[in-house]
This record gives C-alpha cells, structure tokens and sequence, in this order.
C-alpha cells in the first residue's frame, strides 16, 4: 500500500478531493478502490472534450468524470456538487504540475515506485479472466460435493521421452483393462506390476473423502467426472499416470471447529493397556456428562494431545480430509455447540470430542476471494495461462521458421545439459591456478571453472572457507582439493555469424537464430539428457512467451482505457504525496519555529475550556449518597470510603478523580462553587461532585494538544501553498463542458 499521511489521515491518489466530502466509511473504501479493476468511462478521442487547461495542459471531461463520480457514487450530479468538486480537482491538479515543473516525475525513486504498482495492477490483465471466472465458477460448483475415490498410479517424470510414456501407458490401460473385466480394483493396486503409490499396500489405492483443489487438476477432473462405481480412463498428472475408481459422493460437510480428549492406545498395545484406556475414557465422559468437571478441566488434566491439552482440548478448524475419517465422521456429527460425542476409537487411541462451532459451506461470494488464491498457486494457473498466450499467439500473428530454427540448433550439444557438473580432484597447491579453463579442442572443447574446495592435512580435509583452512601454515607443496565445474555448453560464434534469419517474429517485433543461440546458452542449466530439437523447441516457446508477454503489458495502456485511467491516477497520486510531504505535511512536523509562531498568532484557537478538579462519586440511588456523605464527614476517604458503602452492594458507590470539562462529564456543567455538589441525576445513578478547584477558560500550550496545532498549521500552510500555485499556474475552465456531466 501506499504510505499513510502523518496524524492519521488514510492516504488515497485523490484524498484532498475527498478528505472533506466524505465519511469516515467512505474514505476507507475510497483508499482501496484504485486497486480494483473499474470501468472509468474514460474514452479518448473527439468524443472526449477538454474540460480545463491547467498552465496549458489539457484536462478531459472524461479524467474528471471518472474521480468524481468515484468518490460521489451514493450522490446525485448536481451544479451546485459539480462546482464545489471542480475546486477541490483544480487544487489536486495544481500540486501535480508543480510536481511535474519540478521533475519530480523523472527521479529513479518516483520511477521505481510506479513500475511496482504497475505490476501489481497489471496482473489481472495478463491471464485469461474469462477462463479464471469459469475455473473458480468450477471449483466452487465442485466444493459443494465430496468425493471418495481410489486410484492405481505408475510413475512417469513429466518430460519423460516419447517411448518411456508410451510404455507406461500400454501398462496402466492393461491394469484398466483387468478391473473393468471384474478384477477387484484393491487386489489389482496391491499386486505385482501394480500401484507405485507406496500407500496401497495398505489402503488398496482409497484416498478417502476430498473436495475441489485437494488433488492436482487433471486428477480432480478425472474423479470429479467419472460415475460412482466406475473407472476412469488413464489420466496424465505431473506423478505419471492414474486410472481413477469413483466409490462415493455427498454434500459437501463444511468446516467444523472443536476441542477433543485423547487417550493414547494403538492396536500393538497389550490388551490390558488397551482395556485400560476404554475404561478411563469411558470414566472421563462420564464425569463430562454429569457436569463432574468441565471439558478445559479435563482436556488439561487427561488428554495426551500435548499439542491441545493446555487449550482446552481446541484443534484448528478442518475440513475433509484433514483429519483421520472416524474422528472426522464423529466431528461432523455434531451439530450444535457444547454437542459432546461419545468416546470414539481411531488407531491413535481414543477421543471425545466437543463442537465449538459447525461451520456451513460458503456461498460462492463468501468463497470467492480464497477460490482465486488457490487457483493461482495451483495447477488451474497454468490452465489460464496456456489459453491466455494461446490467445496472444493468434493476436499477435505469432509465427515460427522451422527451416531457420533447424540451421540454429544445430550448433547446439549435449553439453547443454551439464552445466555445472563438478568433479573433485587433489593436486599440490604450486600446480592450482583458478579460474576458467578449457578441456579438449575443437567439437569436444569443454569449458570448465575450476575452484578450491580445501586441503588435506594430516589425513583430514579442512573446507576452504573454514577457520582452521584459514589458520593452517600454507606452503606451496601441500595437497589441495580442487572443484572442476563444467561451464556448459558455448555456441561457435564464428559458425554462427550468419545465422541472422528469424525463428519466430510477431507484432512486437522478430527473434533471430543467433537470439534464439544467445537465451539458450545464458539459460542453461543440469538436466536430464535429451533430444536436442525437443529441448530447443520448448525453450524457443518459453522465450517466445516472455517477449509476447511483455509485449501485451506494454500494450496495456492502450487497449484498456480503464487500465490507462488507473495508471495515471497513481502516477498523480504519488507526486501529490511526495510534494505534499515536502510542502505541508513533513513542514509542519519538523518546522518547530513555524509552529510556534502559528500557535501564538492563534492560541485563542486552542483554548481549554471551563474545568473541574474534582472527585466524583457515583452512586446507585439518592440512599447511597446520603450514606457517602455521613462517612465523608467522618472523614472516611477513597478504599475506606468504598469498603464501608459497598459492603453489602459491591456496586454501590465509585470513585473518580481529576480534572474534567463539562464535555467530558456533562453534569459539572454549571457548577460554580467549591466543595460538595447537590444530588445530580445522570444516566440511572446519582452523581456528586466534590469540587477542589474551577480552571477558567485558558490557551493550551503546545506540548497539551500538538496534534490538533499541527493539524491546524497544516491546514494553514496548504491553504498558503494552494494560494501560491493559483497565482503560478493559469487556470481556464469551460463551464458548459463541466455542467454536461449527467
């Protein structure tokens, strides 16, 4: 967010526009709303006149119309708003051209913040919004069910060769194919040539009961498509392959908040230890049920979830499949707070456990905000995407040379994929020389770096970066370990001196073969060996979508004129901020022989007005009073006093001291003289004002209300500045294109 304005003002691009029209409520909502993507009505060209001239710089009708009837939604258009606003705008726009006069627009500092908030308001215009409001439309649809599915799973690595894929999925469909044809699908998962999830030797291939964005996308489609007790066809995930079996599906159960008691027992218990924790459970619910003890008491005092004992047995709110089934099947059957179960048996040992709250599914709105955090960190992201860039391609006339690509790649190895593969070697120091070298000549040239990793003394290896290395007598002929790091692979430039033919071109521009060359080289990294035209191939498409990417946020601006509005709101609004800094807000703060000299020209601006000191009581009735008044007279005072009115009413009588306005106490109002009140009726009680002294009306010294000067002295020296401005910069306004705005 932007930085707050001192004394607590909530700083907006256009917060001197809407500082004095608006509520509290309003100006908070008003300091948000330039994050969000809004419709500013702003359309360039004839049909958009210009509206004022500041210092010969065009305003149009439609910049204007877009921040007011922003900050006036609730407010009808009226001559009589529309000049009164018109003011507050010419003064925003006179500090903005002051700013800009005084090149505040082309500092790195300015620079550098805007182009952050351009990314940041940039991203929803660089993913396919469309196909995002559909796939959380999707995963909402789909959070309202459940589903209970198993699955066998062969694993493939995502880049996995041709052959290699081929081969695992002639294996999954020969699993399909023998379930379909009535083999038990858990037998199938357990046996030989079966699931490589290690879970199903033990669970069959069930995963239990999950909702929407539990599982990988491909995954979730599968099981959320395929009919209870069928089997789905093989599915690609980034863990290979799945044939997915469908067992179940209800409502989705929501969230449930509770607190449980556990006793530890497992099946490898003895079974005198295992009857000996039912019995104990059993006792602690009974007590629980008969209000013997509370469930905080209890928790503390029985269960051996040491994580949840000390607060009262409370667990973080789940969901399905965050906790084990019986436990959360016994959780979901409770329906109201205080509900209690009766004691349960997981493998862990055994429960009771108490509803703090059953939480509803969410509606879609309510949902809506945690949807799209899931789905940009999860796979649906790269759902969007791919369709986004697919759209650009086709916009942008994205073109490939295979021809040309075919001549570039040639000049590529296998070399490619080793960088920064090391081998470790000991030679005498007199014979290290640091630095890069080269291996071979010609085609089997290899770059390497080579680095000093340590020394051998004594049979052991200091590290070179260590403290007993750095302290070791060094000599020319001790035994050194060297690191020799392959540098990858290095296109022949001479080779490629004429490879200035393009591999891809599109609107914003073309990529050549030695381009293609040069991101691959600087791009390299270890990785699996293999076919270099597939390798090349999707690196070419990897930088072909950053420069089609980045070719789109440059375009922005122009086709989006909201986009455009939101841009230039924020461009005005942080050079409004750093010279009102300057001008008013940091002056006032630091200008300590400017605040003085305001103070005393206005200190009857910031008077103290008539106060009591005073002790006050509150009493409960006019019989209360009077019995405060006989023990006052006996000289009874303070916690005496207290102890004797409240005996048997601890509510009786309180006590109050110091020095108040009538503002703050409004019954002192009127009282004039020293000494005990009369009984003063206020709000149910009798009220009674001992009065030491009255402090006539008196000028506040700074250091009693800094605040409230400074805010002043802050008014004062922007109204000044405002003055100045109006007196620099001439001003014209065209009154029938202002009064247009409907």
């Amino acid at each position: 967010m932007l930085p707050p304005k001192p004394n607590g003002y909530i700083w907006h691009p256009f917060n001197d526009l809407i500082l004095r029209r608006m509520t509290p409520k309003k100006l908070l909502a008003a300091a948000f709303c330039g994050l969000c993507i809004t419709n500013a009505n702003a359309q360039n060209g004839s049909a958009d006149p210009v509206l004022m001239t500041v210092d010969r710089q065009p305003v149009t009708r439609a910049e204007f119309e877009a921040i007011y009837k922003k900050n006036n939604k609730e407010a009808s258009v009226t001559k009589e708003a529309l000049d009164e606003y018109l003011e507050l705008f010419i003064n925003y726009k006179l500090k903005v051209r002051e700013a800009e006069t005084l090149g505040m627009d082309t500092i790195s500092k300015f620079r550098n913040e805007l182009d952050g908030y351009r990314k940041q308001l940039a991203r929803p215009y660089l993913i396919d919004r469309e196909l995002n409001d559909a796939l959380m439309r999707e995963a909402y649809d789909r959070s309202t069910q459940e589903v209970r599915a198993s699955h066998i799973l062969l694993q493939v690595s995502p880049d996995a060769s041709p052959e290699d894929t081929m081969a695992v999925w002639k294996r999954i469909t020969a699993l399909r194919d023998r379930i379909v044809k009535g083999e038990d699908f858990a037998t199938v998962a357990k046996g030989v040539g079966g699931s490589e999830d290690p879970s199903a030797q033990k669970n069959g291939g069930d995963l239990g009961w999950f909702s929407a964005l539990q599982m990988v996308y491909p995954f979730e489609n599968a099981a959320f498509s395929t009919p209870e007790g069928t089997v789905s066809q093989p599915v690609r995930t980034r863990f290979g392959y799945h044939v997915v079996k469908v067992t179940g599906r209800r409502p989705a159960r929501g969230q449930m908040k509770v607190a449980h008691i556990m006793l530890r027992s497992t099946d490898q218990d003895s079974p005198e230890k295992q009857q000996n924790a039912e019995q104990r459970i059993r006792e602690i619910h009974r007590q629980l049920a008969s209000n013997a003890i509370t469930f905080s008491e209890a928790a503390l005092k029985y269960s051996e979830d040491e994580s949840s004992s000390t607060k009262g047995g409370e667990l973080a709110q789940f969901g399905t499949g965050k906790m084990i089934e019986e436990f959360e099947d016994a959780a979901f059957a409770l329906k109201q707070p205080g509900q209690m179960s009766e004691p349960i048996k997981s493998r862990f040992g055994w429960h009771i456990i108490r509803c703090i709250e059953a939480i509803p599914p969410p509606t879609y709105d309510q949902a809506k905000s945690e949807l799209k955090t899931k789905i940009a960190r999860d796979s649906p992201a790269e759902i969007t995407r791919k369709a986004f860039m697919e759209r650009l391609r086709k916009e942008y006339a994205f073109t490939t040379y295979p021809k040309n690509f075919d001549k570039a790649i040639a000049l590529i190895d296998t070399n490619v994929f080793k960088k920064g593969t090391a081998t470790t070697d000991t030679i005498i120091r007199r014979q290290y020389a640091e630095g890069p070298f080269t291996k071979g000549k010609g085609k089997k040239a290899v770059r390497y770096r080579r680095e000093l990793a340590g020394a051998i003394i004594g049979g052991r290896m200091l590290a070179a970066k260590s403290r007993p290395y750095e302290e070791m007598t060094q000599t020319l002929d001790d035994t050194v370990v060297v690191r020799e790091v392959m540098e990858g692979w290095a296109y022949d430039r001479k080779k490629a001196a004429k490879l200035t033919k393009p591999v891809f071109t599109f609107a914003g521009g073309t990529v050549s073969q030695r381009d293609l060359l040069d991101q691959i080289e600087s791009r390299q990294r270890r990785e699996r060996v293999q076919a270099i035209p597939g390798y090349a191939s999707a690196r070419m498409m990897e930088y072909a979508d950053e420069r089609i990417l980045a070719y789109e946020d440059s375009k922005l601006e122009e086709k989006y004129p909201e986009f455009r509005m939101l841009m230039k709101e924020y461009r005005d609004g942080i050079l409004l901020f750093e010279l009102t800094d300057q001008k008013v807000w940091g002056k006032a703060v630091k200008d300590s022989t400017g605040l003085g000299a305001f103070h005393k020209a206005n200190s009857d601006r910031f008077m103290w007005p008539t106060r009591y000191e005073c002790d006050l009581y509150a009493c409960a009735d006019a019989a209360v009073s009077k019995q405060m008044r006989a023990n006052l007279k006996r000289g009874k005072r303070g916690k005496d006093l207290m102890d004797i009115v409240n005996k048997s009413n601890p509510l009786a009588l309180s006590i109050d001291g110091g020095i108040f306005s009538a503002e703050e106490k409004p019954f002192l109002a009127g009282l004039s003289a020293i000494g005990l009140s009369k009984d003063i009726a206020f709000e149910g009680k009798v009220m009674v004002a001992d009065v030491k002294r009255i402090l006539q009306p008196a000028p506040k010294a700074i250091d009693e209300a800094r605040g409230v000067i400074t805010a002043a002295y802050q008014d004062h020296l922007e109204k000044e500045w405002i003055g100045e401005l109006r007196a620099k910069y001439p001003v014209t306004v065209d009154k029938a294109v202002l009064y247009s705005i409907k």
